[in-house]
């Protein structure tokens, strides 16, 4: 885990930019709107403050607008937020508070402009969603965390068996089918193997929630190459016990496919409790050895 990564270059991440994260105020405000009212309910916010260290320097990679670091903010707590866009940066430091300890740079997921072993804790929240090379920027992630320090990451589980994006173009029950069988079969590698797809934002699509999503995450995946990279799993779930996908919409069949395989889930039963709606995860870089 020593330095940093080459930023392989994308089309698709840089039309994104330049026609929404960098000119769309809408966008962050919706994003904003989002954050604060699922920090009110049980859940997702709750994983991430149980799982914070209570003090330390904490990087968010990803940080947008700002406000995770708002609602997850505490005495002692040092936030660095890095983002690709200068809109969104421009954005959170106006509304931080003065005289506070947060403080934002700007750069790329896979190439971080950090030293190795950094923070005391990392987190990418709503973020493994919208990169095209998820490998890459959760190596780097890993990088600048300091031995003993912990890895936060929170995303919806698009590329598990009962979920998809709202990118996601065909498939319907054969996707379903594939990936159903694939969660039962013995995988083998360290590739998380996750589905890319094309953002309808840059098709004309009004922007109303992760349509500007370019690839699919999927908890089994995320957990296989975690281990990889020699960190040390603490916390894995895909969020059923705050969550449901009966609150997405879908076909009756659909519904009903999802009931069944939650209630396996709740149970325990494997590889159903890695189904639900969310990828989360929480990981630790381990303590140097005397």
């Amino acid at each position: 885990m020593t330095g940093r990564s080459e930023v392989p270059s994308d089309p698709v991440r840089r039309r994104l930019l330049d026609e929404l994260w960098n000119t769309d105020h809408r966008y962050y405000e919706l994003a904003r709107q989002h954050v604060r009212a699922a920090a009110q309910r049980p859940g997702e916010y709750d994983f991430l403050r149980e799982r914070l260290p209570a003090s330390g320097d904490i990087l968010e990679v990803g940080c947008g607008e700002g406000s995770n670091m708002e609602v997850l903010a505490a005495p002692g707590r040092r936030f660095v937020g890095c983002d690709l866009s200068a809109l969104a940066l421009r954005l959170a430091t106006d509304s931080s508070p003065v005289g506070g300890t947060n403080r934002f740079v700007r750069g790329e997921g896979e190439a971080l402009p950090f030293p190795d072993a950094t923070f005391c804790a990392v987190m990418g929240i709503s973020l493994l969603e919208h990169l095209p090379h998820p490998e890459t920027a959760i190596a780097e992630m890993a990088r600048v965390l300091a031995p003993g320090g912990t890895l936060l990451l929170l995303s919806p589980q698009y590329g598990g068996p009962l979920g998809a994006s709202p990118c996601r173009q065909g498939g319907g029950p054969g996707r379903f089918l594939r990936r159903f069988l694939r969660a039962h079969l013995p995988r083998r590698g360290s590739e998380m193997g996750w589905e890319r797809v094309a953002p309808t934002v840059l098709e004309g699509a009004a922007y109303d929630g992760d349509r500007d999503a370019v690839i699919e995450p999927e908890l089994t995946g995320l957990v296989r190459y975690l281990s990889h990279l020699g960190l040390e799993l603490e916390v894995v779930t895909s969020g059923l016990e705050w969550a449901t996908w009966l609150d997405y919409p879908g076909s009756l069949p659909q519904q009903l496919a999802r009931a069944i395989c939650e209630r396996l889930g709740r149970l325990g039963l494997a590889p159903y409790r890695h189904f639900g709606p969310v990828v989360a995860v929480a990981a630790r870089r381990p303590p140097v050895k005397p």
